[in-house]
């Protein structure tokens, strides 16, 4: 029982430290000149800067999709599908007929 009490007041505490508020570091402002941040800066594709520092801008053409398929595996698949419909709709139109009549209750 006291091994019990002991991991739920573990339990208690490490959930409590876990929303704690984490400290700033005081040495880092967050007004820093972007010059000197360490972190690597994500490039947009499309967009560079050249030696007087203009911003050049190109297109990015799309990726093109290439269709694998031929026509005869696309009326395959067509009628593959319009044959399962079929089936579904023959059965339940089985099932919906043969209902017994409410009336009779």
């Amino acid at each position: 029982m006291t091994r019990l009490i002991i991991i739920a007041a573990i339990a208690i505490v490490g959930s409590a430290n876990a929303f704690t508020a984490v400290p700033q570091n005081a040495l880092t402002s967050t007004r820093a000149s972007p010059l000197f941040d360490e972190k690597p800066t994500t490039t947009e594709r499309g967009v560079s800067m050249d030696q007087d520092g203009k911003s050049n801008v190109w297109a990015i053409e799309p990726k093109m999709e290439v269709e694998n398929k031929s026509s005869e595996e696309k009326t395959g698949s067509t009628l593959l599908a319009v044959g399962g419909f079929a089936v579904f709709a023959a059965v339940a139109a089985a099932a919906l007929t043969n209902l017994p009549d409410p009336d009779q209750f």
